[in-house]
């Protein structure tokens, strides 16, 4: 029954995941096609912002809800359900309230003075009500991931992406978008969202003044806070490069490069995401109940598999993505798709740290990931400042891959002295070898329009990858048998 209700959880959120990215590839081209370079690179850096804005302003706390919800329902702590709904609901009032003013002083005294764009500041008004928003509702909705209703939390998110995309295309026909009126149709549908959340959340809602724990929310903050620090500078890794390159190359030079950086993304919304979902709760079950041998096994495999496949992948993903952003924004902006590999490489270090640095985690040693974190985040600001001016986007694209690469070592180093396990590189070496001629012989091919190149090249080079796939590595060849034939069974 336990493995009947994670299968149901994982399904909920894995499919929510899935509909987000759906619709955000329909979003895109609308987008991309209606706005210009530099209004696009806006709303990028906006809503990049929000997220860094708000994963900062929780404090990390979101993730204690989840983990003091479960002892006070077991009784293993001395609080009550009641005291933690006052509790967290003040602690996330206060939160939204002090980011909202941050937001708004760095929108109207702090960017304006580094950012090329006017209506900043207007646009940054808007959004506060987003940040306020999503804040207030995030202790609802890590309220309902506590009570493992995952389907309410799959759906609020769900209704808003919907939400948003339908908003845009009525602003659309109705021919008045713009970064202002992108933002508008955000804020309506997060709003909507969380109002979702909160009424399916409203029967176990209680709030007292006097049920207010000070002691609880200290404990949630000290319990919360160093994970918000490497959620925290896992986002500027990601981020901070637009800022730099808005400031230095002008927001044209940003809309390119957003709009590149967005479509890779895409790797992270549906690879990445269930990898995290998949991955750490099978090697922290499998550690518990099986020990040391069988849990080195696993990661040995897994992470050999990863590379295996994962590496073609995103070589393939280099050859055509480019083309499907030309069919889908156009044109105008091409001259970021220079940035997608290297993109798309740092995707695949970030992947294979959920492999890497199981140690720290099962041992819980998250402070030394954070360590890390912090180390990379300064070598890519520095090295962003040092070659943005002279290489340009590509050069931001570069300094993220040499800077996961500086974390993946250091973290991989500290996580190998307490779990450590066979990292064979004999097939991914030749996968990557393979994968390199490919994509060498496929760039060098022009089917003259942006969708016979993606659909010509994208059958050839996965063809041939797969077929090498399936005569050089024995694992990977059982596991896509395995995956076939449980395909054919269902059907």
């Amino acid at each position: 029954m336990a493995a009947v209700g994670m299968f149901q959880h994982l399904r909920n959120y894995a499919s929510a995941g899935i509909f987000s990215a759906v619709v955000g590839l329909v979003s895109f081209p609308v987008l991309t096609r209606n706005l210009s370079v530099e209004e696009y690179g806006i709303v990028g850096l906006i809503t990049s912002s929000l997220t860094l804005c708000i994963a900062v302003g929780k404090l990390g706390v979101q993730h204690a809800v989840i983990r003091f919800f479960a002892q006070i329902k077991n009784g293993n702590i001395d609080f009550t359900v009641g005291q933690m709904n006052s509790t967290v609901s003040m602690i996330f009032f206060s939160f939204a309230s002090s980011a909202t003013v941050l937001w708004l002083v760095s929108g109207f005294f702090v960017l304006p003075a580094m950012l090329q764009y006017e209506d900043i500041p207007s646009l940054f008004l808007l959004a506060s009500f987003i940040v306020f928003i999503r804040l207030l509702g995030s202790g609802v909705l890590n309220f309902l991931r506590a009570q493992q209703r995952s389907a309410d939390v799959a759906l609020s998110q769900s209704i808003a992406r919907f939400l948003n995309l339908m908003l845009i295309l009525v602003i659309l026909f109705a021919g008045d978008l713009n970064p202002w009126t992108v933002i508008a149709c955000l804020l309506v549908a997060e709003s909507i969202g969380v109002f979702y959340a909160a009424w399916q959340y409203r029967p176990d809602f209680q709030f007292r003044f006097k049920d207010v724990s000070l002691k609880l929310g200290k404990a949630m903050l000290i319990y919360g806070l160093p994970l918000m620090m490497l959620e925290s500078l896992g986002l500027v890794l990601r981020l901070s490069d637009r800022y730099l390159i808005e400031g230095i190359l002008g927001v044209s030079a940003l809309g390119q490069y957003s709009a590149s950086y967005n479509l890779t993304s895409y790797i992270d919304v549906i690879i990445l995401a269930a990898l995290i979902q998949a991955v750490k709760p099978a090697y922290m079950q499998m550690w518990e109940s099986q020990g040391k041998l069988p849990t080195q096994q696993f990661l040995s495999g897994g992470f050999r598999l990863y590379m295996v496949i994962g590496i073609p992948f995103i070589a393939m993903f280099s050859v055509t993505s480019p083309y499907l952003l030309g069919f889908l924004a156009g044109d105008k902006y091409s001259p970021g798709t220079v940035i997608i590999p290297y993109v798309a490489v740092s995707f695949w270090l970030e992947g294979a740290m959920h492999f890497l640095a199981a140690g720290l985690y099962i041992f819980k040693h998250t402070r030394l990931l954070m360590i890390w974190s912090l180390v990379a985040t300064i070598i890519n600001l520095v090295l962003n400042v040092l070659l943005i001016p002279r290489f340009g986007i590509t050069g931001a694209a570069v300094v993220t891959i040499i800077s996961y690469v500086i974390f993946m070592i250091g973290v991989t180093g500290s996580a190998f002295r307490y779990v450590t396990f066979p990292v064979r590189l004999k097939a991914p070496a030749v996968m990557a070898l393979a994968s390199l001629v490919v994509f060498a012989l496929l760039s060098a091919v022009d089917l003259h329009s942006d969708l016979a190149n993606f659909i010509g090249k994208g059958m050839i080079g996965t063809g041939v990858l797969l077929l090498l796939i399936w005569f050089v590595d024995p694992e990977a060849k059982q596991w896509f048998s395995d995956k076939l034939f449980a395909r054919l069974k269902w059907v």
